[in-house]
């Protein structure tokens, strides 16, 4: 069970506990608790707090009337919650839509706008390890008359609808799954008809429809789309069933096109099955299928993927209907940009490797030949949230422990040893690939990206560690695909004990 806190100075309920256990499934174990009742002696004991303040009733309190007073206070709030817990707090952000004043004076910012200059103070506060969600956003997708319910706000303090609370519920959920990484990591994309109109083969790179206007911006408007998902961490693949030179030529050439050749890490332009290429490609990037999104504009296309690969999510590519499918990543607003151009550059470098390892013969003189430089040092401030990202990521080569940034950061302060490992080769820099954490003799986390798997460098971080500390204890949790980790740590440990951890979760005091 996932445990939840809820923390209002107003009532969540009737609706509370139901919206949150349908929004994950049954899942969800969650409390409410007024923001009068917390005390000095309080301890919140949750994965997650969902933190949310009512304008209305502190606009009403007689000594609530100055922005600036409600800065201080929620500031003072916030960091007071922050000092009780080590869960990710979700700030739920400042609203003023309860007002009915506009039948008199019209649709003008009521309140001089202190709503939304709140949110932004509140927002860049807390960006670098909590979330602030968007409550007006919400309120704006299904409207304000569908948010409010009268008969609660003055029976139980209860202003919000069951459809809001859902909604509310829902983004929860949403940020839930940012947070302990569960989201796919490629997309992998058709050309025709869905980067742009036409068929190239057909009607040649003067003949696609791509551009501002007219009917080829649709495409041009999802290219955007596409780099923002690049620019947020997604692996950008292309399949498509073309000559290869013709589209290159339109990534380079074509004025109309937004996404750069650089920005897509494998390209299988030939006339195979689709299938068969999005095979190709998951090997060429040693991730798994059922890491992969699938976009076409043919339904004999998508209907042979979903047929022969369930696992890969399929999109019929429609400008009308088909973004809300693309729910199933899940992502982080603060990418590291540095650590995306470093993954990108990694898969796209990787046919180079291929081809020296051809060159080279035997496997022990491609890794000589690739002039692998690793880099293992204490974890820096800046590296939390990149390594909370690896934690959540990595499922082969990890002992199963998933961390926050916030948990990285407490863990950081005290008395452990945190490593981050860094990598690269005479094709690319790779950035932070792996993360190792000790604590007195216990090995609390061990991780690494699959773009770092098949060099060695499992082995030499291990290796490290155990030069470094006498581990007698290894915290482990079965990922279902981090066999051959386990292996590798009891031969290089084989005194050590294993301790299982069910849920993946490293808590003080697991290993003692």
């Amino acid at each position: 069970m996932i445990r939840i806190s809820v923390l209002s100075n107003i009532c969540f309920e009737p609706y509370l506990k139901k919206s949150f256990l349908r929004a994950f499934s049954g899942t969800a174990d969650v409390s409410y608790t007024s923001l009068n009742d917390i005390g000095e002696a309080t301890v919140l004991d949750a994965e997650l707090i969902l933190l949310h303040i009512n304008l209305e009733d502190w606009l009403n309190s007689a000594d609530m009337l100055q922005t600036e007073d409600i800065i201080v206070r929620c500031r003072e709030m916030y960091n007071c919650i922050r000092n009780k817990t080590n869960a990710v707090i979700l700030f739920l952000g400042f609203e003023d839509y309860f007002s009915d004043c506009h039948y008199v004076y019209g649709n003008i910012t009521p309140y001089n706008g202190i709503a939304d200059r709140l949110n932004i103070d509140i927002s860049e506060d807390i960006f670098d390890i909590d979330s602030f969600i968007d409550l007006k956003r919400i309120i704006a997708r299904i409207g304000i008359e569908h948010s409010y319910s009268v008969k609660g706000k003055y029976r139980w303090n209860s202003p919000y609808s069951e459809m809001l609370t859902d909604k509310i519920a829902d983004e929860v959920y949403k940020q839930y799954c940012i947070i302990t990484g569960q989201t796919k990591k490629c997309l992998v994309l058709d050309c025709d008809n869905v980067l742009w109109g036409g068929i190239l083969s057909e009607d040649g790179i003067e003949g696609i429809r791509l551009g501002n206007s007219g009917l080829g911006r649709e495409y041009r408007d999802f290219q955007r789309f596409l780099q923002d998902l690049y620019f947020h961490g997604v692996i950008l693949t292309v399949c498509s069933k073309n000559d290869e030179p013709d589209v290159r030529r339109v990534f380079r050439e074509h004025s109309g096109m937004i996404l750069r050749e650089e920005q897509v890490a494998c390209f299988k332009i030939n006339w195979n099955s689709k299938p068969e290429n999005i095979r190709a490609i998951a090997d060429e990037l040693n991730i798994s299928t059922d890491s992969m999104v699938f976009v076409d504009d043919s339904v004999f296309e998508t209907e042979a993927v979903r047929a022969l690969l369930p696992e890969v999510i399929t999109i019929k590519y429609d400008r009308e209907r088909m973004y809300e499918k693309f729910a199933s990543f899940n992502l982080r607003n603060n990418m590291d940009s540095f650590e995306v151009e470093a993954r990108n550059r990694t898969y796209r470098t990787a046919p180079l490797r291929k081809a020296l390892m051809e060159k080279c013969g035997s496997y022990d003189k491609y890794i000589e030949s690739l002039d692998s430089r690793i880099d293992i040092h204490r974890i820096l401030p800046a590296e939390y949230s990149r390594v909370a990202e690896l934690t959540q990521r990595t499922n082969r080569c990890t002992n199963g422990m998933r961390y926050t940034a916030a948990e990285i950061k407490r863990h950081a302060q005290e008395q452990v040893w945190f490593y981050t490992v860094s990598l690269s080769d005479r094709f690319s820099d790779l950035g932070i690939v792996g993360a190792i954490e000790t604590e007195d003799n216990v090995l609390r986390l061990f991780s690494l990206s699959c773009r770092a798997l098949g060099r060695g460098v499992e082995e030499k971080m291990l290796r490290y560690i155990a030069a470094e500390h006498d581990i007698k204890t290894i915290l482990f949790s079965d990922s279902g695909k981090n066999q051959s980790l386990f292996n590798l740590l009891n031969d290089i440990f084989p005194n050590a004990e294993f301790v299982c951890v069910d849920d993946g979760k490293c808590r003080s005091g697991d290993a003692k």
